[in-house]
C-alpha cells in the first residue's frame, strides 16, 4: 500500500506534535520538582538559622553569667589578698597607708570646699583646713536647692505684706520668679527677696489670681510670668519726684534753676510786650503823601490812626525842620526803637548758652567725685559706679532742658523783632522822601 505525499506529510506532523507535547510535559514536571526542592531547602535553612540564633542567645547568657562569676571571684580574691596583706603589715606600713588616706581625705575636703565657694553657697574663706562633715551638709543643702529648682513645689515661709506686717504664705520658686499665695486672705502675687526677706512686690487679681489659686490647690493652673525677671517691678517701684531728681545734681542745680527762672520771666514779659504793641500800618509814607494832597483834615485823621512806634516817626517827619535835621532825627529814633525792641533778648540768649555749660560743669564735678570713690573703695560694684555717673549727668540733663526752650524763645522773638524793625526802617526811608515843611521865620 503506497501513501500519497499529502498523507505522508500529515503522518509526519502528527508524530512530531506528539513528541513535542511529551517533551513539554516532562519539562513542566522538572520545573515543578525544582521549585519544591528550593522551597524545602529555604524552609530548612530558616529553621537552621532560628536554631542557631537560639543557641547563640543561650550561649551568650551563659558567657555573661560566667563573666559575672569571674568578676565576683576576682573581687573576692582581691579582698582576701588585701586582708592577708593587712595581717602581715608592719607598723610603718600602716602609718604610711594612714597618711595616704588622710591626704586623700584632705584633698577631697579642699575640692569640695572649692566647689562650694564657686557655687556661692558660703562666703569665700582663706582657711587651710576644713571640716568634711560640715562641707557635706552644705553640699546636701545645695543639692536640695537644686532639686527644688528642678522640681519646684509649694512651701511655707514668712513674707512682708504691703502694709508692713509679717505673715505666713505659700511660696513657689520658679527660677528667678517667686510666687506666693495666702489661702486665708485670698491673696496671691509676686515677691522679691531682699536681705533674706520676702517682700510683696505685686498683687494678682482676676485670671492671674485664679491661676495661682488653682496651682496651689490642684497643682494645675495658668501662671503669670514676667519675661523681664522682675525688672519691670523695680521700675514701677522707683517713683522719684522732681525734687528728689534735682537733689541728685548737687549744688550746681541752683544756678541752673536761677537762670531758668530768669529766662522764663524775661521771655514771658518780652512776649507780652511784643504782642501788646499796636499793629503797624502798611505803606505809611504813601498814605501820608495822599493825605497831604487831600488836605489838613485827612492828615489829622491819619495821625489819629497811627499809634506806637510809627507815631513817633510820623511826628518827626511832619515837624518843621530841614531835610538834614529830619534824617538825623529819624535815624536816632530808629536806633532807639531798635534798642527798645531788642531789650532783654540778649539775656535769653545768654541763658541758652550758659545753662549747658553749667550742666557740663556739674557733670564733671560729679564724675570726679565718682572716680574718687572708685579709688577709695574699688570698682567691684558696677551698680554703685553707674549710679554715681547717672547722678552726675542730672546737671547736664537739666542744663539742656533749660537751654532748648530758651533758644527757641530767643529765635522766635528775634524773628518777630526783625520783622517789626524792618517795617519801621522801610517807613523811615519813605518818610524821609516827603516834602519838608520849612521853619517859619
Amino acid at each position: 500500500m503506497k501513501l500519497k505525499p499529502a498523507g505522508l506529510l500529515c503522518t509526519v506532523l502528527v508524530f512530531f506534535s506528539a513528541n513535542v507535547f511529551a517533551a513539554d510535559k516532562k519539562l513542566s514536571d522538572v520545573r515543578q520538582g525544582l521549585m519544591q526542592d528550593i522551597k524545602s531547602a529555604q524552609k530548612a535553612l530558616s529553621e537552621t538559622e532560628a536554631g542557631i540564633s537560639r543557641e547563640r542567645e543561650k550561649l551568650a547568657r551563659q558567657i555573661n553569667a560566667e563573666q559575672n562569676r569571674v568578676l565576683d571571684l576576682r573581687q573576692k580574691a582581691v579582698s582576701a589578698r588585701r586582708a592577708s596583706d593587712e595581717e602581715t603589715l608592719s607598723l610603718g606600713q600602716i602609718e604610711t597607708r594612714l597618711k595616704s588616706w588622710q591626704e586623700q581625705s584632705e584633698y577631697q575636703s579642699r575640692l569640695l570646699a572649692g566647689f562650694l565657694d564657686r557655687s556661692g553657697r558660703r562666703p569665700l574663706t582663706d582657711a587651710v583646713t576644713f571640716n568634711l562633715e560640715e562641707e557635706l551638709k552644705l553640699l546636701g543643702q545645695l543639692l536640695d536647692d537644686q532639686q527644688e529648682r528642678l522640681y519646684p513645689g509649694w512651701h511655707t515661709e514668712s513674707i512682708v505684706s504691703r502694709d508692713g506686717q509679717i505673715e505666713d504664705a505659700g511660696i513657689l520658686n520658679l527660677g528667678p520668679v517667686h510666687l506666693f499665695y495666702q489661702d486665708a486672705q485670698r491673696q496671691s502675687g509676686l515677691i522679691s527677696r531682699e536681705n533674706d526677706m520676702n517682700r510683696v512686690s505685686m498683687l494678682f487679681a482676676g485670671d492671674s489670681h485664679a491661676g495661682i489659686a488653682g496651682l496651689y490647690r490642684d497643682a494645675a493652673g495658668s501662671v503669670t510670668f514676667d519675661p523681664t525677671l522682675s525688672r519691670v517691678l523695680l521700675l514701677a517701684e522707683d517713683h522719684e519726684t522732681i525734687i528728689q531728681h534735682l537733689k541728685k545734681g548737687g549744688i550746681w542745680v541752683i544756678p541752673i534753676l536761677m537762670f531758668a527762672l530768669f529766662a522764663s520771666i524775661t521771655a514771658v514779659c518780652k512776649t507780652v510786650s511784643l504782642f501788646r504793641m499796636p499793629p503797624l500800618i502798611p505803606a505809611l509814607a504813601e498814605q501820608v503823601a495822599a493825605a497831604m494832597k487831600q488836605g489838613a483834615s485827612s492828615l489829622d485823621s491819619l495821625k489819629g490812626k497811627v499809634k506806637g512806634l510809627q507815631k513817633e516817626l510820623l511826628r518827626i517827619a511832619l515837624a518843621p525842620q530841614t531835610a538834614e535835621q529830619r534824617d538825623e532825627r529819624l535815624y536816632a529814633v530808629l536806633l532807639k526803637q531798635r534798642n527798645r525792641l531788642e531789650r532783654w533778648l540778649g539775656a535769653i540768649a545768654m541763658t541758652a548758652s550758659v545753662s549747658p555749660l553749667l550742666g557740663l560743669l556739674g557733670t564733671v564735678s560729679g564724675t570726679i567725685t565718682t572716680f574718687k570713690l572708685m579709688t577709695l573703695f574699688g570698682a567691684g560694684d558696677a551698680s554703685s559706679v553707674s549710679a554715681g555717673i547717672s547722678e552726675a549727668l542730672v546737671t547736664t540733663e537739666l542744663g539742656l532742658i533749660v537751654a532748648i526752650p530758651a533758644l527757641l524763645a530767643h529765635a522766635l522773638m528775634s524773628r518777630k523783632v526783625r520783622n517789626i524793625f524792618s517795617q519801621l526802617e522801610d517807613d523811615a526811608v519813605h518818610l524821609s522822601q516827603l516834602p519838608v515843611r520849612e521853619l517859619q521865620p
